[in-house]
């Protein structure tokens, strides 16, 4: 991919948003091997910073407690070894997949000459919001290159 994200957390939304659909136009032309390859990056990277990843959540247990987080919120932040392998263990079966983007679902005869297809497509931009589940950031993404769209 060519598109470039910029991380300034200060750009305004509508520059990020322009900027992750573009990224989007051209992870939707990425082919089904192209999208489970770095799938599978994004799988081997979590695994070689695991330990980063384990004293990263523990700075934040520690802020959560420190700031009377709830405990429901406190357990779903809690990211040990084995939350982390089965997050990361399902990141590489989105790549075991079958690929949606162009996908036929349905194929019917209407009438003469008029047919009506159903093909999977990505939805462009996808605006997601969750708190204190640290693993879903990994199974958006890996789902959302699975099927093309790009994710504010």
């Amino acid at each position: 991919m060519t598109a470039q994200l910029t991380t300034n957390a200060t750009l305004p939304l509508t520059a990020i948003a322009q900027q992750t659909q573009q990224a989007a136009r051209e992870l939707a032309q990425l082919s089904s091997t192209a999208k489970n390859d770095i799938i599978e990056c994004i799988a081997q990277s979590l695994t070689a910073a695991a330990d980063a990843i384990a004293l990263a959540n523990q700075q934040d247990l520690d802020a959560a407690r420190r700031d009377n987080l709830a405990k429901p919120l406190y357990g779903r932040l809690k990211l040990d070894p084995t939350k982390l392998n089965a997050a990361i263990q399902g990141i590489r079966s989105v790549a075991t997949l079958p690929d949606p983007t162009g996908e036929i679902t349905l194929h019917r005869q209407l009438d003469s000459g008029l047919i009506l297809k159903r093909i999977g497509v990505p939805l462009g931009v996808l605006g997601i919001i969750f708190e204190s589940r640290p693993d879903a950031v990994m199974q958006i993404s890996a789902l959302a290159i699975k099927s093309g769209n790009g994710v504010i």
